[in-house]
């Protein structure tokens, strides 16, 4: 299995995707925020931080590339088993080539820790400012990458405290906790 995302210009990138010795390619653009929708689908079905209803319904999102639309669906199936599913449309193609389906059974934290790598090369190369100012649109998703990475390292949620004041939720997490996790990375 081989998952690589790069940005190759201002609002777009190029994801390549290798499963069961196939490769697909994915040219996503600046109109779907297209590394935040997938790092959200993952937190999206994982047990430690979705309700259980989530995690039985899975995830879904999709990456515009004119004229193709990719659609991605992830489903947690426990024992760190997921399902990936996608669905290509090309809209240039006759009727019976325009949908492409893929399923595939992966492991959760084996395609987790490549995104996530991913992601980290990512963030190390543009730094948060330059991210933005590439993508035109959307700003890295770090809070989404730092509950995901913790989840990797840790196998548990990112540490915050939660209380819960007049039916209101609240959550706090340390600044300087999170900086020095961020650092860390450097390392």
């Amino acid at each position: 299995m081989k998952f690589e995302y790069k940005l190759t210009g201002a609002g777009w990138a190029e994801c390549n995707l290798n499963v069961s010795g196939k490769d697909y390619s994915f040219s996503p653009g600046y109109l779907t925020d297209a590394l935040g929708e997938l790092l959200q689908s993952l937190l999206d079905i994982n047990p430690f931080y979705t309700e259980e209803l989530y995690v039985e319904n899975g995830s879904e999102f999709h990456w515009d590339e004119e004229p193709i639309r990719s659609e991605w669906y992830f489903h947690y199936l426990g024992d760190d088993k997921m399902s990936l599913k996608l669905t290509i449309i090309d809209d240039n193609c006759c009727m019976e080539d325009r949908v492409t389906e893929i399923y595939e059974e992966l492991s959760y934290s084996k395609f987790l820790k490549l995104v996530l790598n991913t992601a980290e090369d990512i963030l190390k190369e543009y730094g948060l400012v330059g991210y933005k100012d590439m993508w035109l649109m959307h700003e890295f998703p770090l809070s989404l990458f730092l509950k995901l990475k913790f989840y990797l390292e840790h196998h548990a949620e990112f540490p915050a405290s939660k209380k819960t004041v007049d039916e209101t939720n609240w959550v706090k997490s340390d600044l300087q906790f999170e900086l020095n996790y961020l650092s860390s990375m450097e390392k």
